[in-house]
């Protein structure tokens, strides 16, 4: 997976299994013991990269939405970005070009659930506002990624947060 990421990155989905084999130091044969198909190797190399993100956020079932967990959230997962450039960028990468499968999708979707109900209590107490919880799922995402993309500062990304607050009304 390691040697696939940047060759997708850099050739685009339609990189050849043989040339990932290579890259990884196997024959094609090995890679495909590994992953029986191609597509199963971008499913794990998403579920990997999403499960890997997710599992560096601070959040803890049962903590309170406020504006101090929400921040450490954020700058979770601001840290794992920098860490990981190339991953950030292959798990947008296949989501956004529709080439992660149904199945993949789903069980991702349920190790994020916990995020989603948390931001659902919130909504429902009136701690943020917004139309729906992937409303404002896209919208933490969003900023952070503009973050990350602009390269701001610790400055300009605090003020990033600050007007992310702003968006979603969440002012404690």
């Amino acid at each position: 997976m390691q040697a696939a990421i940047p060759l997708i990155l850099k050739e685009g989905v339609a990189v050849s299994t043989a040339a990932i084999a290579k890259a990884a130091g196997v024959s094609n044969g090995t890679l495909f013991n590994a992953f029986a198909t191609k597509q199963a190797l971008i499913d794990a190399i998403f579920f990997a990269t999403k499960a890997e993100m997710l599992a560096s956020l601070t959040h803890a079932h049962g903590a309170p939405f406020n504006r101090e967990t929400v921040q450490r959230n954020w700058s979770d997962y601001l840290a794992w970005a920098r860490r990981h450039p190339q991953e950030r960028r292959i798990m947008h990468l296949l989501l956004d070009a529709g080439l992660v499968s149904l199945a993949t999708r789903q069980e991702i979707d349920a190790l994020g659930a916990p995020y989603g109900a948390w931001v659902a209590e919130a909504l429902d107490q009136g701690t943020i506002r917004g139309p729906n919880v992937d409303y404002i799922v896209r919208l933490i995402f969003f900023h952070l990624d503009l973050v990350i993309d602009m390269s701001l500062d610790e400055g300009a990304a605090a003020m990033a947060f600050d007007m992310f607050c702003n968006c979603i009304g969440l002012t404690q």
